[in-house]
């Protein structure tokens, strides 16, 4: 009998193999390990690496968080998570445990992706931002501009990019000197007309379309009143519409100064 055949009887389907970003791993009992993996083709997928605690040669630093490996698993149809059959190392997250402040960078990236995506949904933009914030934290400490440009384009990467272009309300473009006001609730920036109709917070006039470039640009240059401001326009935008504290990030915005996001 072909093999695929049997083993789709079985309730085994066919070797899968894909590019990965390992986001996470836990102990599941004495020697299985759980691991979440944010895959090229499938997008966010859980997976069980059998035996991998136990064994010195198995997944030998194979499936560290924060490495890009190639990875073979197998789906069953009795279950939703997957059972890694073989995973080799493409890129180790090397550089990123010279401080504790990269360490929570890549953690934050990692756990906002997660929190934010669904099982089985593909995502191929952005399994290509992750990976460049990754590389980017492994080169580097961050500033606050740069892990804020990296936030947003995730957030554009899933559709949930605030709108720092045109009045939320009325639709109406706003140029850069009156982008002032910003409704968390409606997502995005106000004009001096329907801001009298809308609840909204007021920001110095640079920190708006500073906001808006941060995710075309790679946020080299520090500014600190205005990444604190930036900082808290992003934490109401997204605790308001998404609903999501991460943990790492609350360690991180102790690194950066009390300011950064989540």
């Amino acid at each position: 009998m072909n093999g695929a055949i049997f083993a789709t009887l079985s309730g085994q389907m066919p070797l899968q193999k894909d590019r990965a970003i390992v986001l996470s791993k836990r102990a599941f009992g004495e020697s299985d390990r759980i691991i979440k993996l944010f895959t090229f083709s499938s997008g966010k997928v859980s997976a069980i690496a059998k035996g991998a605690g136990k064994s010195q040669k198995r997944f030998a630093n194979t499936l560290e968080p924060f490495n890009v490996i190639n990875v073979e698993y197998f789906e069953k149809t009795s279950s939703s998570m997957v059972r890694i059959d073989n995973a080799d190392v493409l890129e180790t997250n090397s550089g990123i445990e010279l401080s504790l402040k990269r360490a929570c960078t890549a953690g934050f990236f990692a756990e906002f992706t997660e929190r934010l995506t669904k099982e089985r949904q593909p995502q191929e933009a952005l399994f290509g931002v992750l990976l460049a914030a990754l590389r980017a934290v492994r080169a580097a400490d961050l500033q606050v501009a740069a892990i804020l440009g990296f936030e947003l384009k995730i957030l554009e990467a899933l559709g949930y990019m605030p709108n720092f272009r045109t009045c939320v309300y009325c639709g109406k473009e706003i140029p850069d000197e009156e982008k002032t006001r910003f409704s968390r609730e409606r997502g995005g920036v106000l004009c001096p007309a329907c801001c009298r109709f809308l609840s909204y917070r007021q920001y110095p006039p640079a920190v708006l379309p500073y906001l808006s470039c941060l995710s075309c640009s790679s946020g080299s240059e520090r500014n600190d009143l205005l990444d604190g401001y930036a900082s808290d326009v992003m934490e109401g935008f997204v605790a308001f519409h998404l609903d999501v504290e991460c943990r790492s990030y609350r360690i991180l915005k102790g690194l950066v100064g009390g300011r950064a996001r989540s």
